[in-house]
């Protein structure tokens, strides 16, 4: 006996009318749309209920409400080459703001939200240090002391001056084993008493020492050739401003749920604070006395939406940039005069999933499964159907990249292979079920999922896909979701990004980020902050490379190093990769002064780079 319920879930696209001036009379149009629908089905089949996802692409016709936009002048042949003053920026901005509290930011749609006020003491690039709050750094001959000198003459939003004690109070911030929850330490370990200030055994770190307003001096236990680019230049250590942030409430501080982040926050950038209207936008205006020089707009505006509607409001004008686009846009939007398609390829970054290591008895600790696993699924038919041929499917960590191992194993489409292997370990996939999570915002990511879905059950695996509101990720890897602590795996954006050194807190046994660590359960112990039970993610081999790897600065000794750490990877799979996706994003011909290709073509858009340099062309 078959049953089966069907319910249809909308993720394509859904045209709503824009309201873009209350004077404007809304005019009805019929346009013949591609909608792309995830379609889930309940079955029930010998007593046990599954839920099966598939996407399905169809042609409908739909009314659309818009607002005629104001006749304009035709635009000029070509943008001046000064800048224009005046106007205003408006960004997309997917998902709405998910963490305002800007020590507790991981989410990239929160880098972008506060990337306009906050900044960085670098930005880093493919063949150095870009100088932001800090000008540069001397390191001593024995690589065991590192003086950072900060730029002078900066000053908050506020009117105070910028200075070392900033810096030194953000780090700690981000660092305090207060922090709830408490940041894993990814960076910065060999820096003298910075773990034994992160467990809460010291109240402030040793090794850093203010020498004056602009001189920072971090003593080093051993050598680390990654410092300057995993730590100096971490995308998420935004300085903060001391003299403010240390009145406010302390314990709404550690816990993230202080009001300040998003009524009246300060910074150094090129744009200040005005308003935060949520699942609306958020408002920011031209700062004057920016160190950088003032900013050409008078205000910049992140305009939160869907995907859907932020495309039509950039083909009529509304929007200059949009980040990401789906890659089934990119041909239509090509052809469209008024906007130029930005593509980044061969990101150092990709897709993948990140597995709960607590499920089915285990399971995914063993390599061998998680082998099957990527034999099972067919990941260039994905590239090539959700992706649009936009990226490369990826095997190993550092796939791609010089730092990949040399006698890498392809995990290609092998349906025979996967079957072996499952058999060889003792899994009877009939008898198993996976549960797999996307939470919304990156479309093509999502995606992958009912493809991957549709693969598993061809092995004879029952398999669950769960898409959920960004609000309820921390919830459902705690275990409170609708798998409870059973659920497997879920999707992830990770890869090598600033410096190969960025691999090694997910692969370091006592890491608060080591893959395992990471899994269920996620809460931390409320006493200690640390999660009591976690397995994390070993390998004997490793604990050798990964001291090597910190501390040798010779350019071709270090790549070695991290090709053969690039090897246990590929067989051992700590998490895995999907494929590195092209980066896409679309702007209108009026927006000037974007560097698509620094702000992406690394990985590094968990920021907006430059938003000082971005400016409206009137047209004239």
């Amino acid at each position: 006996m078959r049953m089966k319920s069907k319910s249809i879930a909308f993720f394509g696209l859904a045209l709503i009318a824009i309201l873009v001036a209350c004077t404007a009379e809304p005019e009805v149009i019929i346009q013949e749309v591609e909608v792309t629908r995830v379609v889930t089905e309940t079955v029930v089949e010998e007593g046990e209920t599954i839920e099966v996802t598939r996407v399905v692409t169809e042609t409908e016709v739909v009314e659309v409400e818009v607002t005629a936009a104001p006749e304009e002048e035709p635009m000029a042949a070509e943008p001046p080459s000064e800048p224009q003053m005046g106007g205003d920026v408006r960004v997309w901005l997917p998902n709405g703001w998910p963490e305002q509290s800007w020590p507790h930011r991981s989410n990239w749609e929160s880098g972008w939200a506060i990337s306009p006020m906050a900044e960085t003491l670098f930005w880093p690039l493919a063949d150095g240090l870009e100088p932001r709050l800090a000008l540069g750094y001397e390191v001593s001959e024995d690589g065991l002391v590192y003086t950072l000198n900060l730029r002078e003459g900066v000053v908050w939003h506020d009117g105070e001056s910028f200075t070392a004690e900033d810096v030194v109070y953000s780090i700690e911030l981000r660092n305090s084993a207060d922090l709830r929850p408490l940041n894993g330490l990814r960076q910065g370990t060999t820096i003298q008493g910075m773990v034994d200030f992160h467990d809460g055994n010291a109240d402030s770190i040793e090794g850093i020492e203010i020498i004056d307003d602009y001189t920072i001096q971090f003593t080093l236990d051993s050598p680390d050739a990654g410092l300057a680019r995993l730590f100096f230049a971490a995308e998420m250590l935004e300085i903060l401003p001391q003299h403010v942030v240390s009145t406010l409430d302390e314990e709404e501080v550690l816990n993230g749920t202080s009001d300040y982040w998003f009524t009246n926050p300060i910074g150094t950038g090129p744009y200040k604070f005005v308003q935060y209207e949520p699942d609306q936008f958020i408002e920011y205006e031209r700062f004057d006395d920016y160190w950088g020089g003032a900013p050409m707009p008078d205000r910049l505006f992140m305009e939160i939406s869907t995907a859907e509607v932020a495309i039509v409001k950039l083909q009529r004008g509304e929007l200059h940039l949009v980040n990401p686009i789906q890659a089934t846009e990119v041909q239509r939007l090509q052809e469209d005069g008024s906007l130029e398609v930005l593509i980044a390829e061969n990101s150092a970054q990709w897709y993948g999933m990140e597995m709960n290591y607590f499920t089915n008895d285990g399971l995914w600790q063993n390599p061998k499964a998680k082998q099957a696993f990527l034999y099972s699924i067919d990941r260039q038919a994905y590239v090539d159907s959700i992706l649009q041929g936009q990226g490369v499917v990826r095997h190993s960590f550092f796939d791609g990249t010089v730092y990949a191992c040399p006698t890498m194993t392809e995990y290609n489409y092998d349906p025979e292979k996967a079957a072996e292997l499952w058999a060889e370990i003792g899994v009877v996939p009939e008898e198993v079920t996976i549960d797999m999570m996307s939470w919304l915002g990156l479309n093509a990511r999502r995606d992958y999922l009912p493809i991957a879905q549709e693969f598993l059950r061809a092995q004879g695996f029952k398999v669950n896909v769960d898409f959920i509101d960004n609000s309820l990720i921390t919830d459902y890897v705690q275990g409170n979701g609708p798998r409870g602590q059973d659920w497997d795996f879920h999707v992830l954006l990770f890869g090598p990004g600033a410096d190969p050194g960025g691999i090694l807190p997910f692969i370091t046994e006592d890491s608060g980020a080591n893959w395992g660590y990471r899994s269920w359960p996620e809460a931390p112990n409320p006493e200690t902050g640390v999660k009591d039970n976690a397995v994390r993610y070993t390998s004997p081999e490793l604990a050798a490379l990964i001291e090597q790897a910190r501390v040798e600065t010779d350019p071709q000794a270090r790549i070695e190093i991290y090709q053969q750490i690039d090897c246990i990877w590929n067989e051992e799979l700590p998490a895995f990769m999907t494929a590195s996706p092209s980066f896409l994003a679309a702007r209108s011909n009026m927006l000037q002064g974007t560097d698509w290709q620094t702000n992406a073509g690394l990985g590094f858009w968990l920021r907006m780079y430059r938003p000082g340099d971005l400016w409206v062309w009137d047209g004239s």
